[in-house]
């Protein structure tokens, strides 16, 4: 959910949006809990941005891959989040696509359009959230979640992956944060500031999602993301695989970008 810095995922957030981080001067000494977490946390709030996004989607090992190239508008600030997510290949899925917006003022709403004409609401949370998104193993919860701005961060502990050693990050929701997450860790590269694994964790301690960093690059701005990653489920056999690429900050969104009237659009794309 989870999604580095993919512009403007990842994580992705996870998402787009999860996996965004901004990169700081060395430090000597590691960052307290509080200090990394408000660093990631304002990395994935970077206001107006698009990019395109190819998933790759098993169901299983054997299974034929499902491939989608996809437009995605973002407008993430540190009060709200706003997402718009379209298929722009293979022809025969071309269209479809949703709307995610959640806000501190405005409870959660979101639409899904299936050309032709399809659009259906997204139930209220967390009915409907935890969905596949277009198939693959990631949830609509994943691409809004902002788990580094939860109120509960601790230092889990230090690991090497891929021999970079990270910093294990642990978040926790607040009583009026919402989430079908107990708690979410985080293995961060201190020096890029890029999340290298996220693992969701469920109530019963079971991790729900794994998303791993295959690729750190540098976004548009310059700044270290990871522009691949993969989700998995462990217990299930499927696994997807998202890689980003021009990403552009220098845009302008408006609130009719973030509406489901928007999906009707035969001709939506990223400007």
């Amino acid at each position: 959910m989870i999604l580095s810095r993919l512009r403007p995922l990842l994580l992705v957030s996870l998402l787009a949006a999860a996996l965004i981080a901004s990169p700081v001067p060395a430090q000597e000494s590691p960052p307290s809990a509080r200090e990394l977490s408000s660093q990631l946390a304002a990395g994935i709030q970077d206001g107006a941005s698009t990019v395109r996004l190819k998933i790759e989607f098993r169901a299983a090992a054997t299974a034929p891959k499902s491939v989608l190239q996809l437009a995605v508008k973002s407008l993430r600030t540190a009060t709200a989040t706003k997402l718009t997510y379209q298929v722009l290949w293979p022809k025969e899925r071309k269209g479809e696509g949703f709307t995610l917006n959640r806000s501190d003022d405005h409870p959660v709403t979101g639409a899904v359009f299936t050309p032709p004409d399809s659009l259906r609401p997204l139930p209220p949370p967390p009915a409907g959230w935890q969905e596949p998104v277009f198939g693959s193993d990631l949830s609509y919860e994943d691409l809004l979640d902002n788990f580094f701005a939860w109120e509960h961060q601790s230092i889990a502990g230090t690991e090497t992956i891929d021999r970079l050693p990270c910093l294990i990050l642990e978040s926790k929701p607040g009583k009026n944060q919402r989430s079908s997450y107990s708690a979410v860790r985080s293995w961060i590269d201190p020096k890029k500031l890029v999340p290298m694994r996220i693992e969701k964790l469920l109530a019963s301690g079971q991790v729900a999602r794994r998303i791993v960093t295959t690729r750190v690059a540098k976004d548009d701005t310059g700044r270290p993301v990871a522009s691949s990653f993969s989700v998995s489920r462990p217990g299930h056999d499927s696994l997807t695989e998202l890689e980003g690429s021009s990403s552009r900050h220098e845009v302008t969104l408006s609130e009719a970008d973030f509406t489901p009237e928007t999906l009707r659009s035969p001709t939506a794309k990223t400007r």
